[in-house]
């Protein structure tokens, strides 16, 4: 910008950058060693200034015309700053201050280095001795390879040079590497600086090591997949199973279980646990709880974390150290898994080949997990008892008619296309009501107890056992014709007719009648069910207490 008038040309003169500015906030003069510190596009006499210019700070003093300096970086240097009222208009100077940016660059904790366009090393400051074992002045003049770097962390930086060198403009990148057995996240800012005429002269590199930062952003992206199938309703054990490799993936050497406690409230049963020796799941399926089992077993039994770094020493593990380091394990966290009233129902742990204690992510990540884990197995209980209500006698716990039904048709529908041998067998308590009525409605409702333990005793795992209602049973047998569904029932009549009947006190037995049909190939379960019911009520009438098998005449 051709210069007019005494301060422009005293300006001009100086060595650090000058900017005069009209009372509309346009570009009066410009010096060139303005333009060359902020690497900014050339400025013309008349045009507004670019918004994006100055600091924010610098904006707002400008806004308010007020004299006001600051120093920041800017572009890779530190810049002092200063604002000046004038009659006509403001006048922003700016200048390096290098002794102090070479201070702040050397006590920086992020690596600060300076390349050539060809990416050799000019620069680097003593913050890269924490993460190379060539110390940092014997890394200028080395190309990126020379200095050891993986090949696909010097890809990265060309690809971000060739960015640099094509726009003009800073580019920001992350590069990931192995530091002392552990993963290490940097992110790269890659800043052009000019020289006089405008050109890109040299590369300034800014990493910051956000490793910290990096393994919460994994962990939040883990956290909602896990969320995801949670609210999804995927099954616990994949869900477990899942939360094991997460957690595995987070934490460098981990190898992680999670165990459930059972009804008994007594001990712990495996529920995952995938990277452990197979023996050694074996070996801990079914611990009972306790003060000093163990890690996991000393957790559920207090309710509070327990970190073991040393388990061959540890007295909590002195039963089971020798099972732990004969597969290699030498740590131990485990956590407990509470409820949302505080009590426990499991236990979440990290096993490591070598002594180690938790860090501040870990920790945070393991008690985020044991929570979720608790939603989780919570989650399943509520559908699990809901499924039950839906599905389950509530007195006995055998099927309810509706579930029973489902569950036959398909049964029968199987058994048609297989040729397939089904029974039905209708049971009908004798004298029930005469029960009720002499020993109370309790008593009848031990009564039904009972005889839905004997009925279910007697069937195999297939086979579908039933209360209709009221003193009514059923059973669906497949795989069987009616001479050995006889033998069944009649097993059943025997042991009830044998078994005393005990309510607060009052004994009784009781007997049952039986009738039972056998599924024809043009039937279907209802037909099966009518045939099955005459058959009981012939039972009935023939005086109780005895089985019936369905006549031809009584086929429809």
């Amino acid at each position: 910008m051709p210069v007019t008038n005494p301060l422009e040309t005293a300006l001009a003169a100086l060595p650090g950058g000058y900017l005069l500015l009209d009372t509309q906030q346009r570009v009066s003069f410009v010096s060139t060693r303005f333009q060359q510190l902020l690497h900014c596009p050339p400025l013309q006499a008349g045009q507004t200034l670019p918004p994006d210019l100055l600091p924010e700070e610098l904006w707002q003093a400008l806004v308010a015309r007020q004299t006001h300096g600051v120093q920041q970086v800017y572009g890779g240097q530190l810049l002092d700053w200063l604002l000046t009222p004038l009659p006509r208009g403001m006048m922003v100077s700016v200048r390096e201050d290098k002794q102090t940016f070479r201070n702040l660059v050397e006590n920086s904790p992020d690596i600060i280095s300076r390349y050539s366009r060809e990416l050799v090393c000019l620069y680097t400051n003593g913050t890269l001795a924490r993460y190379s074992p060539i110390p940092p002045a014997l890394h200028i003049g080395l190309t990126l390879e020379e200095r050891g770097l993986p090949q696909h962390v010097c890809d990265a930086f060309r690809h971000a040079r060739d960015q640099v060198m094509h726009s003009g403009k800073p580019c920001v990148f992350e590069n990931q590497l192995i530091h002392q057995g552990r993963s290490a996240v940097f992110e790269s800012r890659l800043l052009p600086e000019f020289d006089e005429q405008g050109n890109i002269q040299s590369l300034l590199c800014i990493d910051r090591d956000i490793s910290e930062e990096h393994a919460i952003r994994l962990w939040q992206e883990d956290e909602n997949r896990l969320l995801e199938m949670i609210a999804n309703d995927r099954p616990l054990q994949e869900v477990m199973v899942w939360t094991c490799h997460m957690i595995e993936s987070q934490i460098d050497g981990a190898l992680c279980s999670i165990m459930q406690l059972d009804e008994s409230g007594q001990q712990l049963r495996l529920a995952a646990g995938p990277k452990l020796p197979e023996f050694y799941r074996q070996q801990i399926d079914g611990v009972s709880i306790g003060h000093g089992v163990g890690s996991c077993g000393t957790a559920a039994f207090t309710g509070e974390a327990v970190i073991v770094t040393d388990i061959p020493h540890h007295p909590f593990w002195a039963d089971y150290a020798e099972l732990a380091t004969a597969h290699g394990l030498y740590s131990c966290w485990s956590y407990p898994i509470k409820s949302y009233d505080g009590s426990v129902l499991g236990t979440f742990a990290i096993y490591f080949g070598h002594s180690q204690a938790p860090d501040l992510h870990s920790e945070y990540i393991t008690h985020r997990t044991s929570h979720l884990m608790a939603i989780a197995i919570q989650q399943q209980q509520r559908a699990k008892r809901l499924f039950q209500l839906a599905t389950q006698d509530a007195l006995t716990g055998l099927h309810n008619r509706r579930h029973f039904m489902q569950l036959a048709q398909t049964s029968c529908d199987g058994a048609h296309r297989q040729h397939l041998a089904v029974c039905l067998l209708m049971f009908d308590l004798d004298h029930f009501k005469q029960i009720n009525d002499r020993y109370g409605h309790a008593a009848g409702d031990d009564a039904l107890r009972v005889f839905a333990r004997i009925l279910q005793d007697n069937m195999r795992s297939h086979d579908l056992p039933c209360r209709m209602g009221g003193e009514e049973f059923a059973a669906l047998l497949s795989g069987m014709g009616a001479a050995e569904a006889r033998r069944v029932a009649e097993g059943i009549r025997k042991q009830l007719a044998a078994t005393e009947v005990d309510s607060d006190g009052q004994r009784f037995k009781l007997t049952v009648s039986t009738g039972i049909a056998q599924l024809q190939n043009s039937h279907d379960l209802s037909t099966l069910m009518r045939q099955a019911d005459k058959a009981l009520y012939r039972a009935k009438h023939e005086g109780r207490n005895c089985i019936c098998i369905a006549l031809p005449a009584e086929h429809d």
